[in-house]
């Protein structure tokens, strides 16, 4: 067999990430304290943009008002254009998860310590670091952000691979669990576990390796409910090894940390400030831009005329300075008129639970707000990240309204939500002498026409961080 050079044609359809596209997608991830800051940093470095106040006037095109409260009819996803602005972004046009920079010049942010830091951007700053592939990065990301607050996955592999891009570019099973252990390796450790088991188990391989280390690790592995049971004398005949060996790997196991996503949490409160809020008028739901953080940018008209009237090389500075910010200008609008339409719709789609609480919440995807709303599910995976909306309920993550969905008898369905409201309020009035089992909520539940098993009751029951019966009465006793 033999090879020779030949040269040849190839159609290739390919996207190019401008700048102006990584900045309108980057704003678009944003929550409304990030995007103060990089407003802040904006007005400090361009001199053509300035704030606008309160009823004063602007010429069109150039400022950036506060869009008016959404009501029954969503906002339209574009503006009109004008000869000198440029083209509309699409935000299904590029399916990829970049970060805000409006051009070479853009320094790189500064990586904070972990104690400034949550979870998810600590992990996502190690995540920078390593040397996966784009895509890999990416379901990296989307692992990450799927977090919750001890550092548990609680969504599984194949909900994720779901949601990852388009359906015709699925992950594979075994990319998606790749990454994952790739994110277990991060700091802190124990991150990513599935549960308590994988949490134990990734730590103690962390360490050096010793008997003591391989006996804690078939205890976490196979082990841990008989040793909540304090079953030391049973454990060391099903494992085989001395007391003094299972005292040490008990000791062990008792060293590491069962919620590692707390390990960066500071003394210092946090204090959510909501992106979106939601009032009632008139008996309608009225979803409006907090008015408090919402930035109100417009191009200085003298400057801009100046450059208009003078064009040369001298004025090339101030006239990229004015491209960048128009397109800056642009891209919160349309961030924000995305970010209203997929707030309505969610308002919409949850009216009940904002009405009756959480016991009537309804099953609610990504797809399903990417389908009515006419976007990718990327575009709303960005939307609802980091996104917080206040409510007469309390405030509220985007994604807290977001959960699969379970069959009942009469052909309807419950989220996930509901089910475990249904099963925290089954465990408030039960009797505290004879508690609750898993096998008498999983009857209880299906007897109300909820199909559900016995393994999902007891899995809706530990992420609230509810023990199990046995030991509730032992708490109650005393």
């Amino acid at each position: 067999m033999t090879l020779k050079a030949s040269l040849g044609l190839q159609q290739i359809h390919r996207l190019a990430m401008t700048p102006e596209l990584r900045q309108a997608l980057g704003l678009l991830q944003m929550s409304a304290i990030e995007l103060r800051d990089i407003v802040q940093q904006a007005l400090e470095n361009n001199l053509l943009l300035e704030k606008a106040e309160d009823g004063e006037e602007s010429p069109p095109g150039d400022d950036m008002q506060v869009p008016a409260p959404m009501e029954s009819e969503p906002l339209p996803t574009t503006q009109p254009e004008t000869a000198e602005e440029p083209a509309v972004v699409e935000w299904d046009s590029a399916d990829v998860d970049v970060s805000w920079g409006g051009g070479a010049e853009q320094d790189l942010p500064e990586h904070n310590s972990p104690v400034d830091v949550s979870l998810q951007e600590y992990l996502h700053q190690q995540l920078e670091l390593t040397r996966l592939s784009a895509r890999d990065a990416a379901i990296g990301t989307l692992i990450i952000d799927s977090l919750n607050d001890d550092g548990y996955l609680t969504a599984s592999l194949e909900e994720l691979r779901q949601a990852f891009g388009g359906h015709d570019d699925l992950p594979e099973p075994e990319e998606m669990e790749a990454v994952l252990h790739h994110i277990q390796l991060l700091d802190p450790p124990g991150v990513a576990a599935r549960d308590l088991s994988e949490c134990l188990c990734i730590q103690l391989r962390q360490l050096h390796p010793s008997a003591a280390r391989e006996a804690a690790l078939r205890i976490a592995k196979d082990r841990l409910q008989e040793l909540a049971d304090n079953m030391h004398a049973q454990l060391c005949r099903q494992l085989d090894i001395s007391r003094e060996l299972l005292d040490a790997a008990v000791a062990m196991i008792h060293s590491l940390n069962p919620r590692p996503g707390t390990a960066l949490a500071s003394g210092a409160v946090d204090f959510i400030i909501p992106d979106v809020v939601l009032s009632r008028h008139g008996g309608r739901w009225v979803v409006e831009l907090n008015p408090a953080i919402a930035p109100r940018l417009r191009v200085n008209t003298m400057y801009a005329s100046a450059i208009r009237r003078g064009r040369n090389t001298e004025n090339a500075d101030l006239g990229r300075q004015l491209q960048e910010a128009r397109w800056l200008i642009r891209s919160i609008k349309m961030r924000n008129q995305t970010l209203l339409r997929v707030a309505e719709c969610i308002v919409r789609h949850q009216a009940d639970f904002l009405e009756s609480g959480e016991e009537a919440m309804r099953p609610l995807m990504l797809k399903d707000l990417a389908s009515e709303l006419g976007l990718h599910e990327s575009t709303i995976s960005r939307v609802v990240a980091n996104k917080h909306l206040a409510t007469p309920r309390g405030t509220y993550a985007f994604r807290h309204f977001f959960s699969n969905e379970l069959s009942t008898d009469n052909g309807g369905a419950l989220s996930a939500v509901a089910i475990r409201a249904l099963i925290r309020k089954l465990l408030v009035q039960e009797d505290p002498n004879n508690p609750l089992s898993d096998d008498r909520i999983t009857k209880e539940l299906v007897s109300r026409g909820i199909r559900v098993a016995r393994r999902t009751v007891a899995k809706y029951r530990e992420s609230m961080a509810i023990p199990p019966a046995h030991k509730r009465k032992r708490l109650t006793t005393g």
